[in-house]
């Protein structure tokens, strides 16, 4: 954290449970990540509840474990173009005051895209509050950059 944010346009306030839970990983990764979803999909049959009210109860929980970073390497100027977003904001956790160092934020129809870059090159992406814009927007995102797209909440894995 710090207490400078690293672009002054806006800012979006994240939870820490929203942060990466629905995010581009580099396609290489694909392995990784299939494993690890196989393991979500698992505590979400056989160890968790869903209520009538569409609330969904755990028993257990699951921590990723292997696929960690995820690799990207996307100049934050090709993103901005791609997207059609000039305006760049800063990220804010509710938990913890000030700014995530080195994050980014670009609002689009689809969402607001977040995630870490240095020196121009974004190295983390993720969405979030993900609009029905999102079901044209990401499939291409993920076409452009060779990506994979991950929602670990949804249980579903979205490749080029």
């Amino acid at each position: 954290m710090t207490n400078i944010p690293a672009y002054p346009d806006f800012t979006v306030t994240l939870t820490g449970n929203d942060w990466r839970q629905a995010e581009f990983i580099h396609i290489s990764k694909l392995c990784a990540v299939g494993e690890e979803m196989d393991e979500i999909k698992d505590v979400r049959i056989n160890h968790s509840k869903e209520f009538a009210d569409g609330v969904r109860q755990f028993h257990r929980l699951y921590t990723r474990r292997q696929v960690g970073n995820p690799e990207l390497f996307i100049p934050l100027y090709e993103l901005k173009i791609f997207l059609k977003s000039n305006i760049v904001g800063s990220i804010a956790m509710e938990e913890h005051p000030g700014f995530v160092k080195h994050g980014f934020a670009l609002s689009t129809a689809a969402g607001c895209y977040y995630g870490l870059e240095e020196n121009g090159v974004v190295k983390s992406l993720c969405i979030h509050g993900a609009t029905l814009a999102a079901e044209r927007e990401i499939p291409r995102l993920v076409k452009k950059f060779a990506l994979i797209y991950v929602n670990w909440c949804g249980c579903t894995i979205l490749t080029p």
